[in-house]
């Protein structure tokens, strides 16, 4: 039986996956460590992240060529957005800003899926977005029952639970069908942006535990 696009997407960075998931902030986090600051700079961070993915959401909902397809990106917009409230009050709670200043990372990061949203098709926005919700998906399997700090398990508790394993499954499966049947050349081209998009979900943890600046 043919891969489907997501199989193959995940074969061919597989590697990758494995060092997101050893990656120190997670494994702080797991057992207790994590100092309050790295965390209150990730959800600062985090903030700017998820505002970004409910603008190119609401342009690959724009650009869908089928109700389907723009009701597919419009349908999890509440959601988001209510993820976004809930953040920025965790944010407060920690004592830290709801207006920080981008890091590096994460302006990279952006733009890569606002670039993306605005210059290409849906598909390729989606392909692209989906290892952020995936990884999340994955670490949430591998971390349950393990987080020992109340906050991180109010944090993970959505990413925990079986609704977000659903949905997950549910944007594997729009991204294979919007990938079904589209050439070799173009799937592959795909599988790129969604490796570059591994690099900066692991860069994302990353700029959290360094609590990243900028040089100059």
């Amino acid at each position: 039986m043919a891969l489907t696009w997501t199989q193959k997407a995940y074969k061919a960075t597989e590697p990758m996956w494995q060092k997101i998931f050893d990656h120190p902030f997670i494994a702080e986090m797991c057992d207790g460590s994590l100092p309050d600051e790295k965390l209150r700079y990730y959800f600062e961070q985090n903030l700017h992240y998820i505002d970004a993915v409910v603008r190119c959401r609401c342009i690959a909902a724009g650009k869908a060529d089928s109700d389907e397809v723009r009701d597919f990106f419009l349908d999890p917009a509440p959601v988001i957005v209510g993820e976004l409230k809930h953040q920025q009050k965790m944010v407060t709670e920690l004592g830290g800003r709801t207006d920080a200043t981008l890091s590096p990372t994460c302006h990279a990061y952006t733009r890569h899926l606002l670039t993306l949203s605005w210059s290409r098709e849906p598909v390729e926005y989606f392909g692209a977005f989906l290892p952020c919700p995936w990884t999340y998906d994955e670490i949430g399997r591998r971390i349950k029952d393990k987080l020992k700090d109340e906050a991180h398990r109010k944090w993970w508790q959505f990413y925990l639970s079986p609704e977000h394993n659903q949905m997950c499954e549910r944007y594997r499966a729009m991204v294979d069908k919007l990938a079904e049947g589209l050439s070799e050349e173009r799937q592959d081209l795909l599988i790129e942006n969604f490796r570059t998009t591994l690099r900066y979900e692991y860069r994302f943890w990353q700029m959290a535990y360094t609590m990243e600046t900028w040089d100059i």
